[in-house]
């Protein structure tokens, strides 16, 4: 049993991760009384650690500056001003075992050697189209599908492949929709990316800072429906609470169907969830090669400072990546030892370490948008009319962006259904 506490809350957030803290401020913007249940330090996927000055983002985190996300953070008084861009001098693409030229630009795919002379013509032609590509009209295409569609083989379609696993952090080209890809990947060559000081967690410490939402460190077990007063309770490890409004971020959809007791395919048309490998590097100096792409292997390592303030002053640090495809056995060992060749060919000896961490699992996202499913379109709604009371927030809800942007959009819809509740809603 659990003891009923007397309803004095308008929202209740289940999961403190930026989707959650999003709705949250939003919801109490509006004069909601608000209440975020995590039984973790508030961040989610967005917490940062300290380690011997080194900030570490849990895997390379960085703001798309055209997305989604940062008008709704500026608009909640968060400063995203402050990092800089990726190294974007001496970018390479690693082939056949050697470092080439990334051909990221008129001048560089001339010179590359990763292409032969009639593949930079391939690639040219597709890569200067890209910002033109209407890319709402390939939902339902997978990426697979639409090179194909461009006639992409060998060099250029690995090129074509490494860019958008970059721009979306995500390698499953037969199921992924091309739709939500080509618009992520717009992002990355427009406005660009951004990597922020003191890391994700400076937007984590911002929103926080507010001060207009209570965190309580309990769990959440379940989320009912009361029919007859139109409320929501939540069972938690403090006991039942009573709200008007309960909005579910809890980061992955098995976790958000458990709370509902239901089934994950209930919510949405939802693809697998998104992993991938992470070797975090504090080093005492900058690699010889700052940004490396994988062309034959699924990986790429980006130099996060001195761009953006992350590590102790002449210090560097480093992340590299190995995406995993959906559905593959992970190997943990053979992922550290891909990641560490990669290090090393980008200039990196076991010398230059002063900290290090590997993440073997890292989340990327709870649920794929697949072609299959039609894209974003496909995505569970943060409001439905078959749950009153009750929205959906994170990175796997909502029509709109990837990663955190599909995070804070979803979180901004679901505050404000709360924030609408809160204000019009009547309880006995």
């Amino acid at each position: 049993m659990h003891a009923e506490i007397t309803i004095d809350r308008d929202t209740v957030v289940v999961g403190g991760g930026l989707a959650g803290l999003v709705a949250a401020s939003i919801a109490a913007r509006a004069g909601g009384r608000v209440l975020v249940l995590d039984p973790h330090p508030p961040g989610g996927r967005a917490r940062c650690d300290q380690r011997d000055g080194f900030v570490l983002n849990r895997g390379p985190r960085a703001l798309y500056l055209g997305g989604t996300a940062r008008p709704v953070l500026e608009d909640l008084g968060v400063d995203l001003s402050a990092g800089g861009p990726p190294p974007t001098r001496g970018v390479r693409v690693a082939r056949g075992g050697r470092l080439h030229p990334a051909p990221d630009r008129a001048a560089t795919l001339l010179r590359t050697s990763a292409l032969a002379a009639r593949e930079k013509v391939a690639f040219a032609r597709v890569f200067a189209s890209i910002p033109r590509v209407d890319a709402r009209a390939l939902a339902g295409t997978s990426v697979a599908d639409w090179l194909d569609h461009l006639g992409l083989h060998d060099g250029p379609r690995l090129l074509a492949e490494a860019f958008l696993r970059l721009a979306t952090y995500v390698d499953a080209p037969e199921q992924f929709d091309a739709g939500a890809a080509v618009a992520n990947l717009q992002l990355a060559l427009g406005a660009g990316v951004r990597y922020l000081d003191g890391g994700w967690q400076s937007i984590i410490d911002s929103l926080l800072a507010r001060g207009d939402v209570e965190v309580w460190a309990h769990r959440a077990d379940t989320i009912s429906a009361e029919p007859a007063t139109g409320t929501v309770c939540v069972a938690t490890s403090a006991g039942l609470i009573r709200a008007r409004s309960v909005v579910v971020a809890t980061g992955t959809p098995a976790a958000a169907a458990r709370l509902l007791d239901t089934e994950a395919s209930s919510l949405g048309t939802l693809g697998p969830p998104v992993t991938a490998a992470c070797l975090e590097l504090g080093l005492r100096r900058a690699p010889d090669h700052p940004f490396v792409i994988g062309l034959d292997q699924p990986t790429y390592l980006s130099t996060h400072a001195p761009a953006a303030d992350l590590a102790p002053p002449g210090h560097a640090l480093a992340h590299v990546l190995r995406y995993h495809r959906p559905g593959e056995p992970i190997d943990t060992a053979a992922d550290r030892d891909l990641l560490w060749r990669a290090a090393a060919q980008a200039g990196v000896s076991a010398d230059d370490v002063v900290v290090e961490r590997f993440l073997a699992r890292m989340e990327v996202t709870g649920g794929l948008p697949t072609a299959a499913g039609g894209g974003l379109a496909g995505r569970p709604p943060a409001v439905h009319p078959e749950r009153p009371g009750v929205a959906l927030a994170g990175d796997w809800v909502g029509d709109q962006g990837l990663l955190a942007d599909a995070a804070v959009a979803s979180g901004r819809v679901a505050g404000l259904h709360a924030a609408g509740r809160s204000a019009t809603m009547t309880v006995p």
